[in-house]
């Protein structure tokens, strides 16, 4: 499936899915675009595809003259009722309503299509890479409606003009590092900075991992477990709730073999008396490092504050290495839930990311009956 256009001068520009030889010029558009993040890079999309076996629409413009990338436009595919119970009880009749994303919002990251911030007429080619999906969204037919929410509001007009209505706001924080370190703990909450100071006067310490081979695994099942644990513990074992944090092993093995030896992703430890009591995992990309996992014992080392200590670490490690922000990855929509009261503690600025969708109206009042007359039998 390809789409052809006329371009500025005559040239003609081919929008069509992207093959592996496209994989250097697909992040070069992701590192010279305004919209670009590590979430968009190629690297990251490989990770999702093959890490959640997820189906993958990687959409590419090629300027056929220069013959070279001039936009992408990372795009998956996703069943609709993935993390209802729907899913779990009736799997044939959840297949047949899907939702195509950008990003996969299975888990935190951005999405939505890039161009070189080089070309001048930047709103035809988001158009024609908007109307590639929306082609292949018709020939599917199940797919029931598109849903993209980008990292900078550079996109804000092009998801409009193209069909897309903004139906809601995400937040997240971001902590600028490029201050000096006194300056940065100034702004903490005065509790956050003394819980530091005394994490590392007790003794706990925080260094990376030298064989993320293994450690990975340790990982996994020392700790992403025991988050799952938690969240079945604190939603009462609610499967819509904790079905989104059913992270599987497949996607930590592709960060171990994808990510981690590019430096794009690293682990870190916190360790108290010979024990790892907490574990992180941050993502790397341009100037900005984003939180990735973390996940700390409790009990007994609660009160050690390894989450804390992990986060100071990752803010004096980034702006060491020349990175200016920390992006703690996403903010609990009410600001008296304890995870937005901790994260404003490092006193990030708050930034607003649009939730876009373009709807296929009578696909989803057809998706409603269905769920309405399954709710019917099973009561």
């Amino acid at each position: 499936m390809e789409i052809t256009i006329e371009y500025e001068g005559g040239s003609l520009i081919i929008c069509r899915k992207v093959t592996v030889e496209d994989k250097e010029q697909w992040n070069n558009v992701v590192k010279e675009s305004l919209n670009g993040t590590f979430y968009h890079t190629w690297e990251w999309n490989e990770v999702i595809e093959k890490g959640l076996n997820s189906e993958a629409l990687s959409v590419a413009v090629e300027d056929d003259e220069e013959n070279k990338l001039i936009g992408i436009f990372p795009f998956f595919i996703r069943n609709l009722f993935e993390d209802y119970k729907i899913n779990k009880y009736f799997p044939d009749i959840s297949k047949n309503f899907q939702i195509g994303c950008s990003p996969h919002h299975k888990l935190y990251s951005f999405g939505g299509p890039c161009v070189l911030s080089s070309i001048t007429n930047s709103e035809e080619i988001y158009k024609l890479m908007f109307d590639f999906v929306n082609t292949y969204s018709k020939k599917k037919k199940n797919i029931i409606y598109h849903l993209i929410y980008p990292y900078h509001n550079c996109l804000d007009s092009a998801l409009i003009q193209n069909g897309y209505t903004r139906t809601g706001i995400k937040k997240t924080a971001i902590i600028n590092i490029d201050k000096d370190l006194k300056e940065i703990c100034k702004g903490f909450k005065k509790q956050f900075s003394k819980d530091i100071r005394r994490a590392s006067r007790n003794g706990v310490i925080i260094y990376e991992s030298r064989n993320y081979k293994e450690d990975i695994d340790l990982y996994y099942n020392q700790f992403q477990k025991l988050l799952i644990d938690r969240i079945i513990e604190r939603t009462g074992n609610s499967y819509r709730r904790v079905s989104p944090a059913l992270v599987p092993y497949s996607y930590f093995e592709k960060l171990r073999d994808i990510l981690f030896p590019q430096k794009m992703a690293r682990l870190f430890f916190a360790e108290y008396n010979g024990v790892k009591v907490g574990a992180l995992i941050n993502f790397y990309y341009k100037d900005t490092i984003y939180l990735g996992h973390t996940s700390v014992l409790r009990g007994e080392y609660n009160d050690l504050n390894a989450y804390k200590l992990l986060i100071w670490h990752s803010i004096v490690d980034g702006k060491k290495n020349g990175f200016k922000n920390l992006d703690l990855t996403g903010l609990h929509h009410n600001e008296l839930d304890g995870q937005y009261r901790f994260k404003m503690g490092f006193d990030g600025q708050i930034k607003e990311i649009g939730v876009y969708k373009s709807y296929r109206y009578n696909e989803i009042k057809h998706a409603k009956a269905i769920i309405n007359e399954l709710r019917k039998l099973k009561s």
